[in-house]
């Protein structure tokens, strides 16, 4: 007799990853001249052996799939495929759109090496979706990437269950969904919020982060079936704000934008909630 497949989908980003601080040099893959970050190659590898820590874990507790996109925008990424464990299948080339792929067949949304929103203090390069946005709210409520993540998620009604990154990012995702399981692997020491700006952070050692979200990432296998996926009340009020009155700008001139001042514009009532990135 066949045994039931059992799928995970891991949204995986490069931020929240152990021994990762510094934006400028670990993780901008490109930049002016095509400059890359010298230590890219390095954090790479970090987060592709927490993203295998998390699938022995998954496989040990009974998943028989797992299947993970690469969040960090385009290639090359923040995954280095070469060091990608055998049983996991990795969506590539579809640059930062959102999970690629993720439907109703997928028992559970990981999330790993997330960071928190913009704004958020005491965390480490806390940012949402670009560094150009200073803050994103739904219904009134300051989201960033690791609420969309889940958002998407349970419009094909697979629930968010597991995240790993800093402390600030694992307190976010608690707020959205207080039953995940969740890997802290590092923590800001700023008392303020500095965004993707360089601050004292304490990790870590990658062994030992990628032990915690090993036994992290089999636990949240294992009371899957006891969280619900994410279904916030629709429709959606929606503001952006941003640090370049052309950004906020640009967005004016989109149907049923509403432009507040120089930096800040908003939707009343929108269908979806990623309508002003």
């Amino acid at each position: 007799m066949s045994k039931t497949p059992l799928k995970i989908y891991v949204v995986c980003d490069l931020e929240g990853v152990a021994g990762v601080v510094d934006h400028y040099q670990q993780c901008q893959w490109q930049v002016a001249g095509g400059w890359y970050a010298p230590y890219l190659a390095q954090a790479r590898r970090l987060a592709t052996l927490e993203l295998n820590a998390l699938v022995e874990g998954a496989l040990a507790a009974g998943v028989t799939e797992v299947v993970a996109w690469d969040g960090h925008g385009n290639f090359p990424g923040g995954l280095d495929i070469e060091l990608l464990h055998p049983a996991c299948r990795l969506v590539m080339g579809a640059g930062d759109g959102g999970p690629i792929a993720l439907d109703e067949r997928f028992a559970g949304l990981f999330q790993l090496g997330l960071h928190a929103m913009a704004g958020s203090p005491k965390a480490v390069m806390a940012h949402s979706f670009s560094g150009s946005l200073v803050g994103y709210w739904v219904n009134e409520m300051p989201v960033g990437e690791i609420w969309m993540n889940c958002y998407t998620a349970g419009l094909v009604n697979v629930p968010f269950v597991f995240l790993s990154g800093d402390r600030a990012a694992a307190e976010e995702g608690r707020q959205i969904v207080p039953e995940i399981m969740v890997a802290v692997v590092k923590e800001g020491l700023a008392e303020t919020a500095v965004g993707l700006a360089v601050a004292p952070a304490l990790s870590l050692a990658p062994e030992k982060a990628r032990e915690i979200i090993r036994a992290a990432a089999y636990q949240a296998v294992a009371g899957m079936d006891r969280i619900p996926p994410y279904r916030p009340q629709q429709p959606f009020h929606l503001r952006a704000q941003f640090n370049d009155e052309r950004l906020a700008e640009q967005r004016a001139g989109r149907p049923n934008v509403i432009r507040l001042d120089a930096v800040t514009v908003a939707i009343e009532q929108a269908e979806h909630p990623w309508l002003l990135l």
